[in-house]
C-alpha cells in the first residue's frame, strides 16, 4: 500500500491546483488495485495531511454526496523531498 499511496500523491500533484472526484481517481487505478485499497490509501493521505477531502452535494441526485481530493502543500513538500515519510513510497523519476 505504500507504493499506492505514493502513486496517488503523485497523481494529485500532476493535476494540482485542481481537485478530482473520488470515482475519477478509482477509474485511473482500479486496473491494478481494488477500490477498497484505493479508498484506504486516500484516507491515509488525508489523515497525514498530504491531501484534503471535501464532500459536496451531487448536482442532480439530492441525496448523494460526491467526494473530492486535492493535494496539500505538505503533500507537495513530501513529493519534492522537503519532508520524508516512511509510510509513503515515491517512485524515482
Amino acid at each position: 500500500m505504500k507504493h499506492l499511496r505514493g502513486q496517488l500523491l503523485d497523481f494529485l500533484k500532476r493535476i494540482y491546483p485542481n481537485e478530482i472526484e473520488e470515482l475519477g481517481i478509482i477509474s485511473v487505478f482500479y486496473e491494478y488495485h481494488r477500490d477498497k485499497e484505493i479508498r484506504q490509501s486516500l484516507q491515509y493521505l488525508v489523515d497525514k495531511g498530504y491531501a484534503e477531502k471535501k464532500k459536496r452535494k451531487h448536482p442532480y441526485r439530492k441525496r448523494e454526496n460526491l467526494t473530492f481530493y486535492k493535494i496539500t502543500a505538505k503533500g507537495i513538500d513530501l513529493i519534492e523531498g522537503t519532508i520524508e515519510d516512511m509510510g509513503v513510497i515515491l517512485e524515482e523519476e
